[in-house]
């Protein structure tokens, strides 16, 4: 596997483009991000959604146009694609597969490879880390020796604190990247260390 990235927008948020042996997944295509998918990608096979905030989400009605393929969404955050609910310009796009989330994990298959939702609310209802050949995708959950803010609209700071807990006793037997929604990678064992911070500052 292959992973392209760049940061977008005035947030500067990340999209990545992971180039599997049978074709390309998009992760997160946010405002300014459809010419450089369109540059790079080959064989598109889905786009990957980790959250609804518009930073993530701005450039999935271009490139469903443009690309035809699913768009898989936390279902707790469909709406926040399905509407301009924070009256950015946003173009609604509604997704085609819903994650339940329901605070577990839900595995994928597309096209051979694994893709796994991990639910963990507080950032927004449907806030997942999506897990691809033990690279995790964090969107706006986990930073680097950070994580996402829970004071927004939709936000919900209990469910941050549960989640934070819930990622803190997450069982690997290796370390895993972390590729964040802004800013740079960091790792699994690291952050479930940090974590423990905001833990109780939460």
């Amino acid at each position: 596997m292959r992973l392209l990235a760049r940061a977008f927008g005035s947030l500067q948020t990340n999209c990545y483009l992971l180039k599997t042996s049978k074709g390309d997944l998009i992760i997160d295509p946010g405002m300014g991000a459809t010419q450089w998918v369109l540059e790079n990608i080959e064989n598109p096979l889905a786009i990957l959604v980790t959250h609804g905030h518009y930073d993530h989400i701005y450039s999935l009605a271009d490139l469903k146009t443009k690309l035809e393929v699913p768009i898989y969404c936390p279902k707790d955050d469909a709406f926040m694609l399905e509407s301009d609910c924070f009256d950015t310009g946003l173009k609604p796009c509604a997704p085609d597969i819903l994650v339940e989330g329901n605070k577990t994990q839900e595995t994928f298959n597309i096209s051979d490879t694994t893709v796994a939702y991990l639910h963990f609310p507080g950032h927004t209802p449907g806030c997942s880390v999506i897990e691809i050949e033990k690279m995790l995708f964090s969107g706006d959950f986990i930073f680097y020796r950070s994580i996402g803010r829970c004071d927004f609209s939709y936000s919900n700071p209990a469910d941050m604190k549960e989640s934070l807990e819930r990622f803190a006793r997450l069982h690997s037997d290796t370390d895993k990247v972390i590729y964040p929604g802004h800013g740079q990678k960091t790792s699994l064992f690291a952050e479930q260390e940090n974590a423990k911070f905001w833990i109780r500052k939460l």
